[in-house]
């Protein structure tokens, strides 16, 4: 009897069908392993993706990292877009991708100078040398020009690397809220700061694109996706963010914990990510704003539909529109 029980028992474990396998899901950053990133590696760290059955492996960036470029090519299927410009820029290329989520709310983009520089506004940074990246040549530049009478005399190419602006007293650094900020301090240089947002700026920044097909094909895993970094956002942000953090100090060696901790507590002084209720949202009402705005100064293609752009769908009824 006790063999038969044993038998009867081995055949029900083995008829008792398993757990599908988790969907793999590669996400690419758009920059090495950050503070800036922290919501998606909390996400992992502390399970969010898993239990929601996904398996998402986060591919880090670099100074080389060409997500949007990837992304018309089709070798990305979820990937960071670091700006509003890229998403718009894609669709007028004919690529067919949507922004499902915006991690922060604010831009952050910043111009920074020495303390002694007679400046209280970016405004007053008219006339004076930039250092700033090539990307940016093509995004922001032209909203300075046209909003704050900058000229194309004043760029100077940044690689960054903040020594050149360390030597050149009065001259403007481009760089991240929560970036080069720090690492002027650390340098011995408490700069003033000036944060785009501040000033007008209307994009959003940190955003989740997905390619249409991709989408289509896999609607339940963005779905998941999305819900699961909407919760590592607020887990990171408003909780301990210690597991994420252990995470990006793995994939990012040149990362510091106080460099982290910096960046941190810019996110929350500056509610970069609004409020931990409203984490990820978009409006139709700003993405037309920004299209329009951007378009009107020639930086984007005229005559493209915004919509085809993004979409609100995967986002909590509570942060739609």
């Amino acid at each position: 009897m006790r063999r038969l029980t044993f038998f009867l028992l081995i055949s029900f474990v083995f008829s008792v069908p398993g757990r599908a396998e988790d969907q793999a899901v590669v996400f690419a950053t758009d920059w090495k392993a950050q503070a800036e990133h922290g919501g998606f590696y909390q996400a992992v760290a502390k399970g969010f993706y898993k239990k929601r059955g996904l398996d998402v492996r986060i591919r880090p960036g670099g100074p080389q990292t060409d997500n949007p470029r990837l992304m018309a090519a089709g070798a990305l299927d979820i990937a960071m877009a670091s700006n509003s410009f890229q998403p718009l820029n894609l669709i007028g290329a004919g690529a067919r991708i949507k922004v499902v989520m915006a991690s922060f709310q604010k831009d952050p983009q910043v111009l920074m100078v020495h303390p002694h520089v007679d400046a209280a506004s970016i405004g007053d940074l008219r006339g004076r040398s930039v250092f700033i990246s090539d990307s940016a040549v093509a995004t922001f530049w032209p909203w300075l020009e046209a909003k704050f009478g900058f000229q194309g005399s004043q760029i100077r190419k940044y690689t960054y690397s903040l020594a050149p602006w360390l030597v050149n007293k009065n001259t403007v650094q481009e760089g991240y809220l929560s970036s080069e900020p720090y690492t002027a301090m650390q340098a011995g240089v408490t700069p003033k700061v000036f944060l785009f947002a501040d000033a007008g700026y209307p994009g959003y920044a940190s955003m989740v694109m997905v390619r249409d097909d991709y989408l289509t094909s896999h609607r339940s895993v963005v779905k998941a996706f999305v819900a699961a970094s909407i919760e590592g956002w607020q887990d990171y942000v408003w909780g301990d963010p210690g597991p994420g953090n252990s995470l990006i100090l793995r994939d990012n060696s040149e990362m510091t914990p106080d460099l982290i901790a910096f960046a941190i507590g810019k996110m929350r002084d500056n509610a970069m990510l609004g409020n931990k209720n409203n984490v990820g949202q978009m409006e139709d009402a700003r993405w037309a704003s920004f299209y329009e705005e951007m378009s009107a100064l020639g930086i984007i293609e005229r005559g493209l539909d915004v919509k085809n752009a993004y979409t609100l769908e995967f986002l909590p009824s509570e942060a739609k529109n």
